[in-house]
């Protein structure tokens, strides 16, 4: 980790003394393996450590950005003097004001287990194995697609104003997507898991999951086109939540890229949708204890009973608009850009569940799975169902197929009627079941 530190204060060192107004240099130090599994068979397998850095320097109001695959001192000062170089080859751009101040702020616990570094391929060959035998226990004729990947590393980020951190991560997944064929008829599922640490991973059940709901899938039929209510399992109730999130995004808003502009403070869904977002909670897959810039994480309702809270923004965005900075910066590696992310999200939860929800329904669908992601400027909405059921009377009955919702994110969202007691869980996240009182449905009649 020393070594990290030392080359990000090298950098920012450089680049001051080449005449940079304010700089930030980030890199880090991973390795991935991964084995991958393709028609039942496993056919790839590989372990790649991946190192390098990135330094953004702004100058007169220019902004330049160099990154370099190396670590180490030198490579790291003519990173930082080829990023000056840049900037002052750019025009000027009037609303960067300055990058973050430092801030004290306690890294988040369990982001780092030594037991999934010491994980072999041999264990992931094992467990890719397995997977495959448990699909073919449920259907002997399963085709399993998907994989199980492990990465580690550590990463520092240091800036002119003084910002200077560091830190360890681990990740583990593993995914199963299983195709099963009778006649004319194809069921497809996918199932997976994903941890932090390695108490909290569990690969055994997610093929044999996928399957069993492949098989749910077969003998899919149409449904009679017109409004019904839907219900959307945890995995749609994911997407959905994404999509309206990724609406919040500041850089989108001012550009008038988000239909979500100029709502801030305004009802945008039922008061039954409360989402909320903890950067702190311990081994959660987007925990951290500070954005992309440095800047102390804290939790935040980002929509409170229907009312939209505010936007995510970074350092930039936030001095553009003339508001706090709510340490929503983001960077994609060493050598992405910084935008804006967010971490860990959870909806409020209902009082009945899931089966209350779908056992009110006298004529419905359940969707499993679907692209529920609104134009982004727009908001409208026309998806396929990708996995669901139709319901009738309470109940779920046969797969559908060849289903088409049409709606836009405000009816969808308005139309929010309940929220599940129970939930999926991932490391951090919190995802119930969503009912929608009322929805365009397209059949194929």
């Amino acid at each position: 980790m020393s070594q990290l530190t030392d080359c990000v204060l090298a950098a920012v060192a450089e680049a001051k003394a080449a005449g940079a107004d304010y700089t930030d240099a980030y890199c880090s130090d991973t390795v991935e393996t991964s084995v991958e599994v393709e028609r039942s068979s496993i056919n790839f397998c590989a372990t790649i450590r991946d190192q390098g850095m990135s330094v953004r320097a702004f100058s007169e109001g220019g902004s330049g950005m160099a990154s370099v695959q190396r670590l180490d001192l030198e490579s790291a000062r003519e990173c930082a003097r080829r990023a000056v170089e840049m900037a002052r080859a750019t025009h000027p751009d009037l609303d960067f004001l300055a990058l973050p101040e430092p801030c004290e702020v306690e890294p988040v616990a369990s982001m780092f287990d030594e037991e999934l570094v010491g994980l072999s391929a041999d264990q992931f060959v094992k467990w890719c194995s397995a997977g495959i035998e448990e699909a073919r226990s449920v259907a002997d004729d399963a085709i399993v697609q998907g994989g199980v990947g492990c990465d580690w590393g550590d990463y520092a980020l240091a800036s002119s104003t003084g910002v200077c951190v560091s830190d360890r991560f681990s990740t583990v997944s593993m995914s199963f997507f299983v195709i099963i064929g009778r006649g004319d008829q194809v069921g497809t599922y996918f199932e997976q898991d994903m941890a932090r640490r390695m108490s909290d991973f569990e690969p055994a059940g997610i093929a044999e999951t996928a399957a069993r709901e492949a098989l749910r899938q077969l003998d899919a039929r149409p449904v009679a086109t017109g409004r019904m209510p839907i219900v959307l399992g945890p995995l749609a109730t994911m997407s959905l939540v994404g999509s309206v999130i990724g609406a919040m995004n500041a850089e989108s808003v001012q550009h008038s890229r988000s239909y979500l502009a100029g709502r801030e403070g305004q009802s945008v869904a039922s008061e039954y949708l409360t989402i909320r977002e903890d950067p702190r909670i311990p081994a959660g897959m987007r925990s951290s204890a500070w954005d992309g810039e440095g800047v102390a994480r804290t939790p935040m309702t980002l929509i409170d009973r229907g009312v939209l809270t505010g936007y995510l923004h970074n350092s930039y965005t936030a001095g553009k608009a003339g508001v706090p900075n709510n340490a929503h910066a983001s960077r994609g590696g060493y050598s992405g850009t910084v935008g804006i992310g967010v971490s860990n999200v959870s909806l409020d939860l209902g009082p009945a569940p899931e089966a209350e929800l779908i056992a009110e329904i006298d004529e419905g669908l359940y969707i499993c799975y679907a692209g529920l992601s609104p134009n982004a400027v727009t908001g409208e909405l026309s998806t396929t169902v990708d996995f669901g059921f139709k319901i009738d009377k309470g109940e779920l009955t046969h797969p559908l197929s060849t289903t088409l919702i049409g709606t836009d994110a405000f009816e969808l969202l308005g139309g929010i009627d309940a929220i599940s007691s129970d939930y999926r869980e991932e490391p951090g996240m919190i995802l119930p079941s969503i009912r929608v009182s009322s929805v365009q449905v397209a059949g194929d009649n």
